[in-house]
Parts: structure tokens; C-alpha cells; sequence
């Protein structure tokens, strides 16, 4: 009986560890999104409580980005909602370009070549000191298909990892790509970018400055 007994332990752990990630998908933290084409106004997007900016080509003013080198296609824009107001800059930058950066072995790894996108979070009048950094590369269909790390959402206190799956979309392909926010072994938020887009955030979050960074994180995904 016993030689079973490492077989039935992992199926014990991968049953509970996919019952963890599906979790956070229910109606009850599932936010509403609505997108905003308007008539005299450039895109938004509410998700909950949050809603974006339009999007604002180039670095916003005062803003030092100096450590990336040959930033590429920047534009910035904000997150506000549950009292926050935050300010996020994004750029397409050149793994070689953040060669001043530690970065997770699966983004350090990547070629010289390869390009990354940054985005640099400020939170506003909330935590006017704290400030994170989201970094994402590229992921490949079959890296979706196996929910891969793409990228990591991190302050100088938390690392947050992020996954990205096609898990609704069809295997072997880039439709409806989800991203998968982790943060001490739990999935704490999760958002589908494309044409429908959808957003899911714990309830264990609520209320706390984690949130309004998630938000944050979220919102770059869907506007970039």
C-alpha cells in the first residue's frame, strides 16, 4: 500500500493547488468592467471601484526614469478609485536596458535583445513614498499553456510574481490571455486582457494599500 503513497500525495497536491488558483474566480470577486470609448474622450476603462485615465504619450514631468536605457514608446496615465490616485509611467524597454535592475532568474535569462515592458508605480496621496515596478516579458503560446511566470510586480518590501495562462482561452494560442497576480503562495488577483475584458480580486485584499498596487497593475494590463 505504501509504495502508492508519493503517487496519491501528488495528486492530493496538484488537486489542491489548482482548487486555490480557482478560488479567486467567483462571481462574488469578480469586478465589473466597463470600457469607455466616449465621443470627445480617449479610451478608459472601470473595473470596481477603479477606472484609468486616458492614455498620455511620453513621461510625465518630474518623473526620473534615468536608470532605463533607450526607453521605447512611453505614455502614462492614472488609477484612481477607493481613494487612491495613482500615477503609472509604461515603456517598452530592452532586457539590456535595465541592466542596472535585479531581476527574477526567468527575466534575467532572457537574451539582451529581448523586450520588456516596465511600468513604474506611484501610489498618490495614499502612500506618496511607497513606489513599485511591474515587469513583463513576452510569453509564448506554449509557456501560456502551462500558466509560466511572466513577470513580477514587486516594491522593495513585497515581490508580487505574476503567471499568464490561456486557461479561457483555446490551448496553443494568445486568445484571452490571464494574468495571474500571486502574492504568498495565493492567487490574489487575476485580470483577461482583449476585446472582453475581465478582472478578479480577492476579498482578502479590500481595504489595503496591496489593492490599490494590484489595481494598479491591472489597469496597465489593460490599457497597454
Amino acid at each position: 500500500m505504501f509504495r502508492y503513497l508519493p503517487a496519491l500525495l501528488l495528486v492530493i497536491a496538484c488537486h489542491t493547488m489548482a482548487f486555490s488558483q480557482k478560488a479567486l474566480y467567483t462571481s462574488a470577486q469578480e469586478l465589473p468592467v466597463k470600457i469607455d470609448d466616449g465621443w470627445f474622450t480617449a479610451r478608459t476603462i472601470s473595473f470596481g471601484p477603479y477606472q484609468t485615465s486616458s492614455r498620455k504619450n511620453g513621461i510625465d514631468a518630474g518623473t526620473d526614469l534615468s536608470f532605463i536605457k533607450s526607453p521605447q514608446h512611453p505614455f502614462n496615465f492614472r488609477v484612481t478609485g477607493n481613494n487612491a490616485d495613482i500615477l503609472i509611467q509604461v515603456i517598452q524597454v530592452a532586457h539590456i536596458g535595465l541592466s542596472g535592475l535585479s531581476l527574477p532568474s526567468f527575466l534575467d535569462k532572457m537574451p539582451p535583445p529581448a523586450l520588456f515592458t516596465y511600468a513604474g508605480i506611484n501610489a498618490g496621496k495614499n502612500e506618496p513614498q511607497q513606489q513599485w515596478q511591474m515587469i513583463l516579458k513576452d510569453m509564448t503560446y506554449l509557456e501560456l499553456n502551462d500558466n509560466k511566470p511572466a513577470g513580477i510586480l514587486q516594491s522593495p518590501e513585497t515581490d508580487i510574481r505574476i503567471t499568464a495562462n490561456n486557461r479561457f482561452g483555446a490551448k496553443n494560442s494568445y486568445e484571452n490571455i490571464c494574468y495571474e497576480f500571486h502574492y504568498r503562495k495565493e492567487v490574489v488577483a487575476a485580470v483577461v486582457t482583449g476585446q472582453q475584458p475581465r478582472v478578479w480580486m480577492s476579498t482578502k485584499t479590500d481595504h489595503t494599500p496591496l489593492q490599490a498596487m494590484l489595481a494598479a497593475a491591472i489597469g496597465t494590463l489593460l490599457v497597454r
